[in-house]
């Protein structure tokens, strides 16, 4: 009987982030990816959404391996929360796993992970008696890889993020050409790729490299040079390091974080090549002519963007570093969907500094993801049977599944599947693979939203009550009851704060004194010690008056404290 197979994703369908792709084969279970994403400013008070595990902890026997094909939050960022509940070997390269191992130190984290460290010349091995082969792929992460998993039915290919270049000199960035030639020759049943940049014509590269497009600022400019850049695009940092070495001048680490992402860097990726002589110290930084130094700023997210508002208005780490007319700023840092608005708001302020100000778009440098004709290398040359688009907003995956489709590889609507997180992709001993729907919520894929640098789970609930404290404010009102003597004997206490104005609060103030002194007293004459009843109707009946009077709808937070 064939090897029964059945695909699902916990996350990265129609979102930005958060993957985590499930391979079933037979009674084994491959996780491929298990990362996190950031959330925008419609959930106040969150580090990290993760994907909902709950599928994955009802089966940890069955899971064989964890897969992470590059050192990316997006991709690894969950790992160390689901390997608590469900452990299994983890199957990654050093550079990732030196990458996965810092950022937990980071958050005080101490992940106990099984490695399995793969080697990308040695690149088939066996994984529950199963075969295995991985193959080196160009992104911005040092040593990211694709996968192939054998079955019988042909192999499951997962591309994992990736564009064709052939041009790369280091090692930490080459395209495996002869393993993808290698797999070609086999029978490749599916192949998952990624999205993300699938609505963009022609190939990524040369479009990647900011190399040009810098250099006349090192080569030709006699003023001191900032660049700014995220952490996790070692690529770019790589090419910033080089163009520094070149051209005689020294790197100065912006601050302590961007010294210890290097010193981790540098582990992680031996083409980030930095001599003691190519660093200067803190101490030395005013010894320097300014047109011999760049000064390095490496950031996670939006704490990136807050960084050039600090140099602006002189609240940085190191008050030694101030912007002038002598400084040319570079960002190469392209911002993602949710930090936009921010990004272009803290450019806006480095505008206010007299400094030459150079902005790598999105039009002038592309991210490191596959474009068309990247997409379209991967199904000319492995033809496969099944096409599955993954990785990246429901745009983008109507964009991948379309661009397959118009290629006339024997790909048509009856072998290209869009699916959503939960839905299942089957293979069995049908005539055709199906696909089973999620609408019943039968596999949980509700973010898990988590917050306290990841320490704990925070319920919808909390987003809701703190998205109503953003909008419409909040009013606590308080007192201390006698069960014994069945009365109020301090209080109630009225407090509102977002809401109204001062003038226009005290008729809100008497209502509500009036309605919590009437629940409260109705509670006290029952025999019940359990409060909640009224202070779910206090709620309730504030939330009416609110809204009736001035259509608010603020946060009501009624507190009864007993004295016996």
């Amino acid at each position: 009987m064939a090897d029964k197979i059945k695909i699902l994703a916990l996350g990265g369908l129609d979102e930005s982030g958060r993957d985590c792709y499930v391979i079933e084969i037979n009674d084994d279970i491959f996780v491929l990816e298990a990362g996190s994403s950031v959330p925008d400013k419609t959930i106040p008070g969150v580090d990290f959404i993760l994907p909902n595990f709950e599928y994955l902890i009802e089966r940890k026997d069955r899971i064989v391996g964890y897969f992470m094909t590059h050192g990316h939050d997006e991709n690894m960022g969950c790992l160390q929360y689901v390997y608590k509940e469900a452990p299994a070997p983890v199957y990654c390269t050093n550079a990732t796993r030196i990458i996965m191992e810092s950022e937990a130190k980071r958050f005080g984290l101490k992940p106990n992970f099984n490695y399995r460290i793969i080697n990308l010349k040695d690149n088939v091995f066996q994984v529950a008696g199963r075969e295995v082969r991985v193959f080196q792929t160009v992104h911005n992460a040092a040593y990211s890889y694709g996968i192939a998993i054998y079955t019988d039915r042909g192999y499951i290919v997962y591309t994992g993020d990736f564009i064709v270049d052939f041009t790369t000199e280091d090692e930490a960035y080459y395209f495996d050409l002869e393993t993808v030639e290698d797999l070609s020759k086999e029978n490749t049943l599916i192949l998952l790729s990624e999205s993300k940049s699938a609505n963009k014509s022609g190939y990524c590269a040369p479009r990647h490299i900011c190399y040009d497009r810098l250099l006349k600022y090192f080569k030709d400019g006699h003023k001191r040079i900032f660049v700014a850049c995220f952490w996790q695009n070692f690529y770019r940092i790589n090419e910033i390091c080089k163009l520094a070495r070149e051209t005689h001048k020294k790197i100065y680490f912006y601050n302590d974080y961007t010294r210890m992402v290097m010193e981790e860097l540098m582990k992680a990726d031996k083409s980030i090549c930095l001599h003691p002589e190519d660093i200067l110290h803190p101490e030395d930084i005013l010894r320097v002519k300014g047109e011999d130094v760049v000064i390095l700023i490496l950031g996670r997210g939006e704490k990136l963007y807050h960084e050039f508002q600090k140099l602006v208005y002189r609240t940085n780490e190191d008050k030694r570093i101030t912007l002038n007319e002598n400084d040319i700023f570079i960002n190469i840092a392209l911002p993602t969907p949710p930090l936009e608005t921010l990004a272009t708001r803290s450019m806006d302020a480095l505008y206010r500094v007299n400094c030459e100000i150079v902005w790598l778009k999105s039009k002038e440098l592309s991210s490191m993801h596959a474009r068309q004709d990247d997409l379209k290398f991967f199904i000319s040359r492995l033809r496969p049977q099944y096409y599955l688009p993954v990785r990246g907003n429901y745009v983008s995956l109507i964009a991948n599944a379309m661009l397959a489709l118009d290629m006339n590889s024997g790909l048509t609507h009856n072998n290209i599947f869009i699916l959503d997180n939960g839905m299942q992709l089957i293979f069995d001993d049908k005539p055709k693979p199906y696909v089973l729907s999620n609408e019943n919520g039968t596999i949980k894929v509700s973010p898990v939203l988590v917050d306290g640098m990841g320490i704990s789970k925070i319920a919808d609930q909390v987003i809701e009550d703190r998205q109503k404290l953003g909008v419409d404010g909040v009013v606590i009102i308080a007192s201390t009851v006698s069960r014994k003597n069945k009365e109020i004997v301090a209080g109630p206490d009225c407090q509102m704060r977002g809401f109204v104005y001062s003038k226009e609060a005290e008729p809100l103030l008497k209502t509500v004194t009036q309605i919590y002194t009437e629940e409260v007293r109705i509670a006290l004459l029952g025999e019940s010690t359990n409060y909640e009843p009224a202070i779910n109707n206090i709620k309730e009946r504030c939330r009416r008056y609110f809204r009736r009077e001035n259509g608010r709808d603020p946060l009501v937070v009624p507190i009864i404290v007993p004295i016996d």
